[in-house]
């Protein structure tokens, strides 16, 4: 009876978020750049000593792009009474970002400055790396959920808002990891004598290569996974216009070579040659019209194995390579396996139709 005297109300349709021009897109690009040229400033003084306090010319850099990036946020916010395609988050990681910083000079101010591991893991400073990446990446969402189909295939100039802003989430990944990174570290070119230390005994010293050793492996493989992953998930979303990975990949590695004053600045010509190969390859694949599951894994295979064999390759001959043949040639194949392996859990098999698995149980097969 409630349902025949109850009269139908239809529910109402909330209209579409606006969405921001290419030339605004752009403009938060650019201050957004401001932005993570100052984070890298900063680690450039961090590793090269100098002042350890919070009121530094590169805190000044970091911080004015930040505001630079929040004012020109909330004004696109102001013009259209709502957020804008892609930058609700963003303006979420203005807020956090602010908190963080009050939090980070406090902190500064009674623990002192953190350095080297510590500076990474610090609370405040996660709490600013969360939040830049939220505000990084509103142009990179903008164009995801652009539903245009004629934004499928984009031209590079039109593709640079997306592209440069997840080369920013990327580099500011790899700032957090740059302890780990093999483009700040002689691992692969120390030889294990050196590690012989004759007052603990030379079985120390063996230990010592040892770890340093694993530790080479662990940064050449974690790498790998930063680098790919966001590879793989802009080939999963768009044809990638020939240039894209070279941007991305250049951009990446030069960045972190440059908090150490590009010591082994050669040795980051390998992110050159990967983003070449990978634009080649993905230029090539695309014409061929692979499955998306067949592009990816050739792609997550093959990038890893010419930025590894060119890192080593440039090290040989700028360097030295104290790793045997069967270290450095073993160490590559892992990272084209994990790549391969990143791929197929980026895009898995279907699952059959009818599986009684857990997926079809919660409907989600």
């Amino acid at each position: 009876m409630t349902n025949v005297l109850t009269p139908h109300r239809p529910l109402a349709h909330r209209s579409p978020p606006p969405r921001l021009s290419a030339r605004e897109d752009l403009l938060t690009i650019a201050f957004t750049c401001w932005l993570i040229i100052g984070l890298f400033v900063d680690g450039w003084a961090h590793n090269n000593d100098k002042p350890e306090t919070f009121f530094t010319p590169w805190h000044g850099l970091l911080y004015s792009g930040f505001l630079a990036t929040a004012l020109w946020m909330w004004s696109r916010y102001q013009r259209h009474g709502r957020a804008p395609a892609g930058y609700g988050l963003g303006l979420v990681g203005v807020a956090g970002f602010a908190l963080g910083g009050g939090v980070d000079m406090v902190w500064h101010m009674i623990f002192g400055v953190e350095v080297d591991l510590e500076a990474l893991l610090s609370p405040s400073h996660l709490v600013l790396f969360g939040s830049g990446l939220l505000l990084v990446s509103s142009p990179l969402r903008a164009a995801w959920s652009d539903p245009d189909p004629a934004g499928r295939a984009p031209s590079l100039r039109a593709f640079l808002p997306a592209l440069i802003s997840m080369t920013l989430v990327t580099a500011s990944v790899s700032f957090f990891m740059m302890v780990f990174s093999p483009f700040l570290s002689s691992a692969a070119t120390r030889a294990p004598y050196r590690f012989i230390d004759l007052h603990a005994g030379p079985e120390v010293g063996e230990w010592l290569a040892e770890e340093v050793q694993l530790g080479g492996f662990a940064s050449i493989l974690l790498t790998t996974v930063v680098l790919m992953a966001p590879t793989l998930l802009l080939l999963r979303r768009w044809r990638l216009p020939f240039g894209a990975l070279t941007v991305l990949f250049t951009t990446v590695v030069g960045l972190v070579s440059a908090t150490e004053g590009f010591d082994m600045g050669e040795a980051a010509f390998a992110g050159v040659a990967a983003g070449l190969a990978g634009d080649v390859l993905v230029q090539a694949l695309q014409r061929r019209s692979l499955s998306m599951a067949s592009t990816l894994r050739i792609v997550g295979a093959v990038v890893p194995a010419v930025l590894w064999f060119a890192y080593f390759g440039l090290l040989a001959v700028f360097y030295s390579v104290a790793w045997t043949v069967e270290l450095w040639a073993g160490i590559t194949c892992m990272a084209a396996l994990a790549g391969f392996g990143l791929a197929v859990l980026m895009m898995p098999p279907a699952v059959p139709h009818g599986a009684d698995g857990p997926a079809s149980r919660a409907g989600l097969a």
